[in-house]
């Protein structure tokens, strides 16, 4: 394996499964992200959030929502995406509005 000093991904090159590894600090904050430490909002009025950027949106009934991602990349995905009632779907989410149902989506850390 090798990593350079301050990357923050190891790779094992001679490895044909070419498994990546993340750093603990990259650790620590995706684990901050996925248990909502950085802060959520509640919602269930249809119109846009403010205040992201967002790593999750969760339904607690089921929401039909339209976002802007940079790590989604088919357009067809980002809008009218239907969540159904007790699932969480991640990424980096800039906007996100709600056309119908209750989420709660959380800040980016």
């Amino acid at each position: 394996m090798s990593k350079n000093a301050g990357s923050d991904v190891v790779s094992a090159t001679n490895d044909p499964q070419q498994i990546l590894f993340k750093t603990l600090p990259d650790l620590e904050s995706l684990g901050r992200e996925s248990l909502g430490k950085a802060g959520g909002v509640y919602k269930s009025a249809a119109g846009a959030l403010s205040g992201g950027p967002w790593c999750a949106i969760q339904a607690t009934a089921t929401a039909v929502v339209s976002v802007t991602s940079g790590n989604w990349t088919d357009s067809d995905a980002t809008t009218a995406v239907d969540v159904p009632a007790g699932v969480t779907i991640y990424g980096d989410f800039t906007a996100i509005s709600l056309t119908s149902g209750k989420i709660i989506a959380y800040k980016a850390a």
